[in-house]
């Protein structure tokens, strides 16, 4: 067969078998992401991601374009890391706040001291 005729849809098994394997990437990346979020030192480390893409904060910077679209970049990065970690944990974003909430307080009583 030309290689030209080929059609990589074409054979209906393929897809099926394409769909299936995507189907199980997807739950081995949110298993990955939930054995992350089982403990601090990874709730911590993605709370740190958020802040730096600017997760929970406005892109728009004034009179620069460029600048603007650069930020929303890493935003977008943020919120789809945020996505994943409401599918695979769907109360971990909860506890993470309520721990860096804890954390906050804490030093802030040790410095009041």
């Amino acid at each position: 067969m030309p290689e030209e005729d080929f059609d990589i849809f074409e054979d209906d098994s393929s897809n099926k078998e394409s769909e299936e394997k995507r189907k199980q990437r997807r739950s081995r990346e949110l298993g990955d992401i939930k054995k992350i979020l089982d403990i601090p030192e990874g709730r911590r480390f993605i709370w740190r991601m958020w802040g730096m893409t600017g997760c929970f904060k406005a892109s728009f910077t004034p009179k620069d374009t460029n600048y603007t679209m650069f930020r929303e970049g890493q935003r977008d990065i943020g919120m789809a890391l945020l996505q994943d970690v409401n599918l695979a944990s769907p109360y971990a974003y909860a506890k993470m706040k309520q721990e860096y909430t804890s954390e906050l307080l804490a030093d802030k009583k040790k410095e009041s001291k």
